[in-house]
């Protein structure tokens, strides 16, 4: 058991550079290593009250308080921020609420609702001990209640991130502050994925008994315990956050949040740059990735994210459901020239698992090189004619409006039009996309991204049967069973051996073909302090506790 103690510990300090958003989109944040607890040990520092303010900000001096505008891409589709994978929503729900565990904008695991857990010396129960004298926004008291009801509800429910709760037998409570979670078996990513999406705690006397989608809590008054206040919300104009008088944790600096909603990321970035936002909420735009670099106006921060942009199949459909249309499609695409259009920011998409996870790349499966002709006779051997126009197959390919989501379209298209596949894009708006194709499954093929950690596990959630996001309904028994034991197993060496054979079989099933490995640039305003981006110890992707200006 002290090797399954070991292991935990070095796997969420392992956690690697990464991104967050949602799981669906490509915006996002960073992050990196962290901490937990074995069987037998305790781990939680528990208590990141009244930081001093000389501390958190260097010693610089700064305004007290103020109204912050951070640059948002589009509307929420709810304020339940479990009950879907909602791009939009993420950096609202980061300051509205919290979870047992939290991942830093440095992907380190720390305490967030939860002072400090601990694993029973077999590895089969967790017990979290819970921070006293947390109220709900409504001054109703947070407890262990509350805890049980939104894992219970996510499990029983099938909501968004259930299979993030799949070792979980069952939840006690055996008083106000103590979380007990009984497990079906030793489970070594569970902490971090409790840090992750679709994991917020939720108010179990404002959501029992109510439709989780349209219900008072889910659409015009969110209830949480975090550092900021739901105050107003406009369709198309933006969402409305003000200060948590009574926040257990850090005194947030900022009165006012406002997340304005701009059509598109030109239009932010001239706002930003105009001053009409204060930060935009994720990376630059492509085409401006370097226009900041040499301003002495801004600070810019970059990094390779674990975070990837690929294009995946509806295994239903007569021609994408065949293994040699899906390796045309990989052998079309110029994985060079998207890096190439995108400034050179990230890395080009090679491998099956994210680069950033040096401990499970197995080099031995890569993507192929560009090979258009080898594509054009890959479709004929499987049966295809092409037509007057040189095409063997026509389809559309359903993608949301998002980042580089518009350029590396047009770039795939035009690349499998070479091959013979004819494409039409389709652009959404994000919530007409999930819809569509998240929820309805009414896709032939589609483009989307999304952070692929916190642990190498995340990558199941795409790939294993009925993963949250896989969307195409790929499935194969020998994947699902090679993530049980990769799950379970405390030996990095075997569990690296694990993921080497499921990067084989995906270089053969070819369930998805990827485009980009992301990297972002951050402009950051030399008078602004305190963004989640820089306070890498403290502060979620998106969660803006600490930001403040410089004082004058």
């Amino acid at each position: 058991m002290k090797k399954f103690l070991a292991l935990i510990l070095a796997l969420v300090m392992a956690l690697s550079v990464a991104a967050c958003g949602s799981d669906a989109g490509s915006s996002t944040t960073a992050a990196n290593g962290g901490e937990t607890a074995g069987a037998g040990e305790t781990v939680g520092t528990g208590d990141n009250t009244g930081s001093d303010s000389s501390d958190i900000y260097g010693g610089v001096a700064i305004q007290e308080g103020g109204t912050f505008v951070i640059g948002a891409s589009g509307d929420p589709q709810s304020f339940n921020p479990d009950y879907l994978s909602d791009d939009n929503l993420w950096p609202i729900a980061q300051n509205i609420f919290n979870r047992l565990v939290k991942l830093t904008a440095a992907d380190t695991v720390i305490p967030d609702l939860a002072e400090s857990w601990e694993f029973s010396d077999d590895g089969m129960t967790l017990t979290f001990h819970l921070r006293e004298g947390v109220k709900w926004h409504d001054g109703i008291d947070f407890t262990s209640a509350d805890v049980k009801w939104t894992y219970d509800t996510i499990i029983n429910e099938s909501w968004n991130r259930s299979t993030s709760l799949e070792s979980v037998d069952s939840i006690e409570c055996p008083d106000d502050n103590t979380v007990v979670f009984n497990l079906n078996a030793a489970d070594v990513t569970i902490i971090s994925k409790l840090g992750w999406y679709g994991m917020f705690i939720l108010p179990q006397h404002l959501y029992e008994g109510q439709d989780p989608a349209t219900c008072e809590a889910a659409t015009t008054n969110p209830v949480g315990t975090g550092p900021f206040k739901f105050e107003s919300y406009e369709n198309g104009v933006g969402t409305v956050l003000v200060k948590n008088e009574e926040y257990w944790g850090d005194e947030p600096n900022p009165d006012e949040l406002i997340f304005a909603i701009y059509s598109d990321q030109d239009s932010m970035y001239q706002a930003f740059l105009n001053g009409e936002i204060d930060l935009m909420n994720g990376s630059l735009p492509t085409a401006n990735v370097h226009d900041l670099d040499e301003d002495p106006n801004y600070h810019v921060l970059a990094q390779l994210g674990q975070n990837r942009t690929y294009i995946t199949f509806n295994f239903e459909d007569p021609d994408f459901g065949k293994q040699e249309v899906r390796k045309a499609v990989q052998l079309a695409v110029d994985t060079q020239g998207i890096y190439d259009r995108v400034g050179g920011v990230g890395a080009k998409a090679e491998y099956f698992v994210s680069p950033v996870q040096t401990d499970f790349v197995d080099e031995n499966y890569v993507q192929p090189e560009r090979n258009v002709e080898e594509a054009r006779a890959l479709l004929e051997s499987a049966g295809y004619t092409a037509d007057a126009d040189g095409f063997y197959i026509h389809a559309t390919m359903d993608v949301f409006e998002d980042g580089n989501f518009a350029n590396i379209a047009q770039i795939v298209k035009a690349n499998l039009a070479e091959a013979g596949i004819d494409i039409t894009i389709n652009m959404m708006e994000i919530s007409a996309w999930t819809e569509k194709v998240q929820q309805n499954k009414n896709f032939s093929i589609t483009m989307l991204a999304g952070y692929q950690g916190p642990d190498i596990s995340g990558l199941a959630g795409r790939i294993q049967t009925n993963g949250a996001t896989n969307l195409g309904g790929y499935s194969n028994e020998r994947v699902d069973e090679l993530f049980a034991l990769s799950n379970v197993e405390t030996d990095l060496t075997q569990r690296a051996a694990y993921y080497s054979e499921i990067q084989q079989i995906m270089s053969e099933d070819i369930p998805m073909v990827f485009l980009l490995d992301n990297g972002y640039r951050y402009a950051i305003p030399n008078e602004i302090l305190g963004s989640p981006y820089e306070m890498t110890d403290r502060a979620a992707s998106s969660e803006y506790t600490y930001l403040a200006r410089a004082a004058e």
